[in-house]
C-alpha cells in the first residue's frame, strides 16, 4: 500500500504543475472525525465528464502573432498522434476544467473522485466495508457509458446502460445437421465393425528377451568422485546484500484531504459535426471573430 506521503506529494506536485489551478485544498493530519466530514461533503458526488472552458487557437512559433511570452511549454509545436501537426490552421485547442479529490480517516473510510474530458469516477468506503462508485466514459463510438457498482457481504453488483447480450441456444442450421448424422452414422458403423472382429492375442516375450545383460559402471577417477571444485577470487565470491525498511508509523489514526482542479488541453480537429453543431464554438468576442468561428457557423 502506498504510504500517505508518497500520495499528498503526488497530489501537491500535480496541483503546482498546473497552470492556473483554480482550486486547492490540502488538510494533513487530521482527526478521523475531521477527515470523515470532508469525506462525508466531496467537491462532487456524482461523476460528470470536465466541463469545457475555452477554446483556443494553435498559434506556431513561425506566425506573426506568435509570442513566446505566451506560448506556454509547448513553445509553438503542438503534436498529435507523435507527430507535429504542420497545418495548425485546421486544429484548435479545447480548454477543460479537470479535478479530483482523495481523502482518508485513517481508520479504514475513504473517498475519492476524478473527472477529465473523457472519463469520470467517484468512489468511497464506508466503515463496515462496504464499497461503492460510478464512472462514466467515451467509448470508440463517442457514446457515454454509465456504470454504477457496490460490494457488500452478499458480493459484487454492478448496473450499466451496456448493451446486454441476449444468450440463445445454438440454433443447428440444415448443412451442420447433415454432417452430424453422417458422423454418427460412421462412428455406429465402425463400432459394429469393432465388436465383429477377433480380439488381439497377448504378446509373448522370448527367452532370449526375458535374460537382462547387466553392465558395470565406468569406473569414476579421483576427479571426477570428488565433484565440481568451487572457484576462488573475488570475482566468484558471492555477494550478500541487506535491504532496510522504514518502521511504520505508530499512533492514532490520523487522515488527510486535498481537492484541487486544474485545467487540461485537448487538441482536436476543427472539422466534423461535433465542431459545426457545438455552441460553445461561438463564445468569446475573440474567437467569434475569428476565421475558425465563421467557417463553423457557415459549414
Amino acid at each position: 500500500m502506498l504510504r500517505l506521503s508518497t500520495l499528498l506529494a503526488a497530489a501537491v506536485a500535480v496541483a503546482v504543475a498546473s497552470a492556473q489551478p483554480v482550486s486547492n485544498v490540502l488538510q494533513l493530519d487530521l482527526a478521523p472525525e475531521e477527515a470523515q466530514q470532508y469525506i462525508n461533503n466531496p467537491p462532487f458526488a456524482e461523476p460528470q465528464l470536465a466541463g469545457r472552458t475555452n477554446i483556443l487557437p494553435l498559434i506556431r512559433y513561425d506566425d506573426p502573432r506568435f509570442r513566446s511570452a505566451e506560448a506556454g511549454p509547448t513553445r509553438g509545436h503542438y503534436w498529435r498522434n507523435g507527430q507535429e501537426i504542420q497545418d495548425p490552421e485546421n486544429y484548435q485547442e479545447e480548454v477543460y476544467e479537470a479535478a479530483q479529490f482523495h481523502g482518508q480517516s485513517g481508520r479504514g473510510e475513504y473517498g475519492y473522485g476524478y473527472r477529465t474530458p473523457e472519463s469520470a469516477k467517484v468512489e468511497d468506503r464506508a466503515g463496515s466495508g462496504n464499497v461503492q462508485g460510478s464512472y462514466v466514459y467515451k467509448n470508440n463510438n463517442d457514446q457515454l457509458v454509465k456504470v454504477r457498482y457496490w460490494a457488500d457481504s452478499q458480493g459484487f453488483h454492478q448496473e450499466d446502460n451496456l448493451p446486454k447480450v441476449e444468450l440463445k441456444p445454438v440454433e443447428e442450421t440444415p448443412e451442420v445437421r447433415a454432417a452430424r448424422l453422417e458422423h454418427e452414422r460412421a462412428w455406429q458403423q465402425a463400432r459394429a465393425a469393432s465388436l465383429l472382429a477377433p480380439l488381439p492375442q497377448e504378446y509373448q516375450t522370448a527367452a532370449s528377451e526375458q535374460q537382462s545383460a547387466v553392465v558395470a559402471a565406468p569406473a569414476q577417477g579421483p576427479q571426477q568422485a570428488q565433484g565440481p571444485q568451487p572457484r576462488e577470487g573475488k570475482a566468484y565470491q558471492q555477494q550478500y546484500y541487506t535491504t532496510t525498511e522504514e518502521p511504520e508509523p505508530t499512533g492514532p489514526p490520523r487522515g488527510f484531504f486535498y481537492s484541487f482542479t486544474y485545467p487540461v488541453s485537448v487538441i482536436v480537429p476543427k472539422q466534423g459535426p461535433a465542431y459545426s453543431q457545438d455552441p460553445a464554438y461561438s463564445q468569446g468576442p475573440a474567437y467569434s471573430q475569428g476565421p475558425a468561428y465563421l467557417a463553423a457557423t457557415t459549414s
